[in-house]
């Protein structure tokens, strides 16, 4: 699989990876990396589906559902833009399906961190997406578990796949710590509801190795059912 286009709609720059012979038809998976970061996913992604990466600059804003206080001093404050940021992504794949005439037979996305955040948070909204990848999500934001526990889905999505690195939950920040916690939380709660999930702990901090996991994620969730 490798770069075939890059398409910028509203100064944002999309790359699109897939291979020569990859139909128009086949699946795609939406994820939020920097361009060298997606190159290394695309190289250990098998042929067959259509990756689609966007190098998205305002984190903070766009994959956090509700406001809420900073965790690092220097970083903004979480604004909660995710409601408007997923009409406008909803929008921006259906024109770029349209200019490069791809039919999905499903959508999947697949976030990191925040980004993390964002695709598990789309299960409960009317999305694109019916395949998710939460990994290193950031579930240990404020509110999140009342809320996942407390709120239906207009469509569960067809499968799910967490993932977390075993030192992530001892962050010296209370707020943070609860990640693993949250996780598997959330992992129990949506199995629970019928979905077919998937949770991996993998060795090392948060930042360890992240095309190599996301990989792992896309090709749980490009499995047969």
């Amino acid at each position: 699989m490798h770069l075939t286009n890059t398409i910028t709609p509203n100064q944002k720059t999309f790359r699109v990876y897939r291979a020569d012979n990859t139909p128009a038809n086949a699946p795609l998976v939406l994820t939020f990396l920097q361009p060298h970061e997606a190159d290394a996913l695309a190289a250990l992604l098998s042929d067959g589906l259509m990756l689609l990466a966007l190098d998205e600059a305002d984190w903070e804003h766009s994959f956090t559902p509700w406001p809420a206080p900073r965790v690092f001093k220097k970083a903004a404050d979480f604004s909660g833009g995710a409601a408007d940021y997923l009409v406008w992504l909803t929008n921006t794949l259906s024109d770029i399906e349209g200019r490069l005439n791809l039919r999905p037979q499903w959508r999947g996305i697949a976030g990191y961190s925040l980004a993390g955040l964002f695709a598990a948070w789309c299960a409960y909204q009317k999305s694109p997406f019916e395949k998710i990848a939460c990994v290193s999500g950031s579930l240990w934001f404020d509110g999140w578990t009342d809320f996942a526990a407390a709120n239906a889905m207009p469509k569960p999505p067809q499968r799910a796949y967490f993932s977390i690195g075993d030192t992530e939950k001892n962050s010296k920040n209370p707020r943070m710590a609860a990640v693993e916690d949250n996780m598997r939380f959330t992992e129990n709660l949506w199995r629970g509801r019928g979905i077919q999930t998937a949770f991996a702990l993998n060795s090392g901090s948060h930042f360890h190795q992240v095309p190599e996991r996301l990989a792992d994620a896309v090709s749980y969730l490009a499995e047969a059912v």
